[in-house]
Parts: structure tokens; C-alpha cells; sequence
């Protein structure tokens, strides 16, 4: 390893930054700061969005603005409410809301059934309400 590669890495090791292995280098001053990876990928938040039909806890998994993401939820929540489906059948369902065809699955997870329809980078939790008491 080259005297000033050396020089570097004890550097930042005394400055409580671990160097494993391979090169570092350094940014020159002034310069702008590479993207860091959370403004890289689509902001993405979870939205408790109340009650849909029957009173399906809807929880939204969107990287639109809250009042829309829920405004979907509750359109696909009523698409996948009225949706034809065999009594007691846990098979997939497809929904179309706004052009978008939704996929929605019934899952189980911890004893909670719950269904999840998504569709692109957008999720829907629906699920049995449970008052806080």
C-alpha cells in the first residue's frame, strides 16, 4: 500500500472513521455531495387511511401525498369489496381502479388474516379493525 494510502487511512481511523480494506479517497473541497440512497429511491411512507367497506382497517404503503394515497386506498378497498368472489375461496382477485389493475391476495401472518392488493410501487393492507380500548 503506497506511503500516502496509508497516511490517509490512519487519518480517518483517528477520526473514528473504519477503513476495511481497498481504497479511500476524498472528495475535493467544495464539491458537491453524492446522492446519499434515501434521495436516490421513491419516497415510500405507510398511511393509516380508517375504515374501508366493512370495516377493513385500510393501511396504504404509497410515495403519493397522504390524502391521495388514501383516496386510492378507499377506491381499490370498495373495487375489491364488490369484486365477485366463491364463498370461502382465498384465491387471488383483480381489481381495476382508475385503469390500474390491482392484485389482491388473501395472507395470514401471526394468527391476523389480512388481504394485500398492490400494484406498481403502491401497497394496500386491509384487515380487521381492532378498537384500541
Amino acid at each position: 500500500m503506497p506511503e500516502s494510502a496509508v497516511r490517509a487511512s490512519s487519518a480517518l481511523l483517528a477520526a473514528g472513521v473504519l477503513v476495511i480494506g481497498g481504497w479511500c479517497s476524498a472528495a475535493a473541497a467544495g464539491a458537491a455531495p453524492a446522492a446519499s440512497v434515501q434521495e436516490r429511491l421513491p419516497l415510500r411512507d405507510d398511511f393509516a387511511c380508517g375504515q374501508g367497506p366493512g370495516g377493513l382497517k385500510m393501511t396504504m404503503r404509497s410515495n403519493q401525498e397522504m390524502a391521495h394515497a388514501c383516496a386510492t386506498a378507499g377506491e381499490v378497498a370498495g373495487a375489491y369489496a364488490a369484486a365477485p368472489r366463491q364463498a370461502g375461496a382465498e384465491s387471488p382477485a383483480s381489481v381495476t381502479v382508475d385503469g390500474a389493475n390491482w392484485a389482491c391476495v388473501q395472507k395470514s401472518e401471526l394468527d391476523e388474516s389480512y388481504v394485500e392488493c398492490s400494484h406498481a410501487d403502491e401497497m394496500l393492507s386491509l384487515s380487521t379493525y381492532e378498537p384500541v380500548s
